[in-house]
């Protein structure tokens, strides 16, 4: 073989072989989960999600799952009545006795702006109105809603606080049992959010009519559907909606918007569930607002069938007045269940492929 062409090959070989080197995002993005830290954070504590353990940590790291993980947003309530955004400050100022409903924008200690809200003008006799606001890209999302009308006003500003666009959602008809009479009937109420959505729903103990509404938050947008759900179903990268489930006694529909429909049964479940989609495989937490417990299935699509119901430790509390929230993450092969009851809070971790609890952290009443 002639040297030189055999040169050329070893040169084109090593060339088609030697890559440049990955960057640091480039190494994150590569790896098997798309999660940036194993470092959970708990009490006052945290849990390395790696190790099964807790671990105390000198300082404050800059980053942990619960602020760089893609599922950042179950842990944080980004509606408030002030918010930051592009670097202003929106704020609401309300005083129902002077009747001022207005919101400042500030840069810095620099008012720039204040913006009247849509409240109706003059004010009526009777009226409580609530505002939230939230921020969107580069814009601000405000809600208002009147204890003593029927229907949310959305409305979206941008920096300089022009309104951009403005919306009415329904969330209460009136009916006449008498002349003279009205009869107001609350069945819509805000749900929840995903990327770029916001959720109303019809409450499941006590609406007169069965609906949820998708807003978009983009042109403002709706979609119908007349069910209540009982929890949200986001798509694999956990940023927008992919369906619900809805409740029927111990029956739970599951209906995703790419028209696909499937049904799980839990005896005696709760009202209230929490999701994860991942590869065909629904894990599901299930339990009840205002009421102490929690469980843990695992859902298959394809099969149609529970995989697992897991063993979850309950804090086991008797109390008159109760609140319970579950949130569900994932983390490599790891379930992380996360429950703040009014008498306890813990993190479970459990083994996704067969539902075994890995490890326990928090406090329960029977110890």
């Amino acid at each position: 073989m002639n040297p030189l062409f055999y040169l050329l090959g070893i040169c084109l070989l090593a060339c088609n072989s030697v890559q440049p080197p990955k960057t640091e995002a480039e190494n994150i993005l590569s790896q098997d989960t798309m999660e940036c830290s194993a470092l959970y954070p708990f009490d006052n504590y945290y849990i390395d999600l790696n190790e099964n353990n807790a671990v105390l940590i000198d300082g404050i790291p800059a980053i942990d799952f619960k602020k760089c993980s893609k599922y950042a947003h179950r842990f944080v309530n980004p509606i408030s009545d002030s918010v930051l955004c592009n670097g202003r400050t929106f704020v609401v100022e309300k005083n129902k006795e002077k009747g001022i409903y207005i919101m400042h924008i500030y840069e810095g200690q620099k008012r720039l702006n204040t913006v009247q809200l849509p409240v109706e003008n003059p004010l009526p006799e009777v009226h409580e109105y609530y505002f939230n606001l939230l921020p969107y890209k580069n814009d601000v999302i405000m809600m208002m809603e009147d204890m003593y009308t029927t229907h949310f006003v959305i409305c979206k500003y941008n920096a300089e606080g022009k309104e951009l666009m403005r919306k009415e959602i329904e969330h209460t008809f009136v009916t006449h049992p008498e002349p003279n009479t009205n009869y107001h009937h609350r069945y819509l109420y805000f749900y929840n959010l995903t990327a770029t959505q916001m959720i109303f729903s019809s409450s499941i103990g006590f609406a007169e009519k069965a609906k949820t509404l998708v807003l978009s938050m983009d042109d403002f947008s709706t979609t119908e559907f007349d069910i209540t759900a009982s929890g949200l179903i986001l798509d694999e990268n956990d940023e927008n909606l992919a369906g619900f489930v809805s409740k029927d006694n111990d029956k739970y529909l599951v209906r995703l918007l790419n028209n696909e429909k499937y049904e799980f049964e839990i005896k005696n479940g709760d009202p209230a569930c929490d999701f994860i989609l991942k590869d065909k495989l629904l894990f599901i937490a299930n339990y009840h607002s205002i009421a102490t417990g929690s469980s843990l299935y695992c859902f298959d699509l394809q099969t149609r069938k529970m995989k697992w119901t897991a063993d979850v430790k309950q804090v086991n509390a008797s109390h008159s007045e109760y609140s319970n929230k579950v949130t569900l993450s994932m983390f490599k092969g790891k379930i992380i269940m996360e429950g703040d009851e009014a008498s306890g809070k813990y993190v479970q971790l459990f083994d996704s492929k067969t539902g075994k609890r890995l490890a326990v952290f928090g406090s329960f009443m029977n110890e």
